[in-house]
C-alpha cells in the first residue's frame, strides 16, 4: 500500500515540476514592458521585443560618396600646385623660364579635339552613338536609290563652274552678300587661304561627325574658327566675289579622301 502511495505522490511531483518549467519558459518570451513615469502616462508603453537585440543598431552604416579624408588631400594638392605656379610667375629667375613656357602653353595652346578623334577611331572604330545624329536633306534628292548621305545647301544659286570643269568642286553663283551655312554637322579643321586651288581665296574646311569633309571657298567674311562644332545650318561665313549684284562661292565635298560632285547629292535651285 505504501508503494503506490510513493509512486502517486511521484507521479504528481513530476508533473508540478513539468507544468513550472512551461511557465517559466513562456515567462522569458514575453516581451519586456518597461513603464513610464507617471508624467509620460498618456503615451504608450515602450515594448522591447525578445528578438531584438539590445544596445546595437540594426542599420548597417552605408559608405559614404565622398570620402573625406581624399577631399582634404586633393584640396590641399590643388592649393600646393596653385601656389607654386604662382610662385613661378612672380619670380623673374631665368631658372623656371621653361617651366613658365610649358605652363603658358598649356593653358593657352587649344587642344585639337579632331585629331585625338582621328586617332580613337584608327585604333577602336566608330563609337556607338546613343542618339543618331540629324541630317538635313537635300531637296529631291531623296528618291535616288544610289545616294548614301544627304546635306543641306550651303546657299542656293546657280552652278557657274561644274565639278567635270573644276576637277575638285563647283563654283555657285548666288545673291549678293548671300550667307553660306553647313551642309552637314562637324567640327572645323582649316580656316584660311586654300594654297592647294587658285581662285578660291578664303576657306573653311568642315570635318563632319559621320566622315567626309566640306569645303567653302571664295569667302569675304569668316564666321567660325578652328576647332569649332558647327551643326547643319550653322553659318561658316558669306560670299564676296562680285559679279554685278551676283556673288560666286566655291564648294566641294569630300568622300573617303576622294573629292565628289556635291550635284550628285544636292540641288542648288
Amino acid at each position: 500500500m505504501s508503494k503506490k502511495v510513493d509512486k502517486i505522490r511521484r507521479q504528481l511531483d513530476a508533473k508540478r515540476k513539468k507544468r513550472s518549467t512551461s511557465l517559466h519558459q513562456r515567462q522569458r518570451s514575453a516581451p519586456q514592458i518597461y513603464q513610464q513615469h507617471d508624467e509620460a502616462r498618456e503615451h504608450d508603453d515602450v515594448v522591447i521585443p525578445p528578438s531584438a537585440p539590445k544596445g546595437k543598431n540594426n542599420t548597417e552604416s552605408k559608405q559614404p560618396l565622398i570620402r573625406k579624408d581624399i577631399l582634404l588631400l586633393q584640396m590641399m594638392g590643388s592649393i600646393c600646385l596653385f601656389l607654386i605656379v604662382g610662385i613661378l610667375f612672380q619670380n623673374p629667375s631665368p631658372t623656371f623660364d621653361s617651366a613658365r613656357d610649358f605652363i603658358y602653353r598649356s593653358m593657352t595652346t587649344e587642344f585639337e579635339f579632331d585629331t585625338i578623334a582621328h586617332w580613337y577611331e584608327d585604333q577602336f572604330g566608330r563609337p556607338l552613338a546613343l542618339v543618331p545624329p540629324t541630317t538635313n536633306v537635300a531637296l529631291d534628292q531623296t528618291d535616288e536609290p544610289n545616294v548614301d548621305y544627304a546635306y543641306a545647301v550651303p546657299a542656293s544659286g546657280t552652278v557657274s563652274e561644274s565639278f567635270d570643269q573644276n576637277g575638285r568642286g563647283i563654283f555657285v553663283e548666288t545673291s549678293k552678300g548671300s550667307q553660306v551655312e553647313a551642309v552637314k554637322s562637324g567640327v572645323v579643321q582649316f580656316v584660311g587661304q586654300d594654297e592647294e586651288e587658285e581662285g578660291i581665296g578664303k576657306t573653311v574646311v568642315v570635318q563632319h561627325y559621320d566622315g567626309g569633309e566640306s569645303w567653302y571657298g571664295s569667302l569675304g567674311d569668316i564666321d567660325v574658327n578652328v576647332h569649332d562644332h558647327v551643326e547643319t545650318g550653322d553659318i561658316v561665313g558669306t560670299t564676296s566675289k562680285t559679279n554685278g549684284d551676283r556673288e560666286v562661292y566655291y564648294f566641294a565635298l569630300k568622300e573617303d579622301e576622294t573629292f565628289i560632285d556635291p550635284l550628285d547629292v544636292i540641288s542648288f535651285d
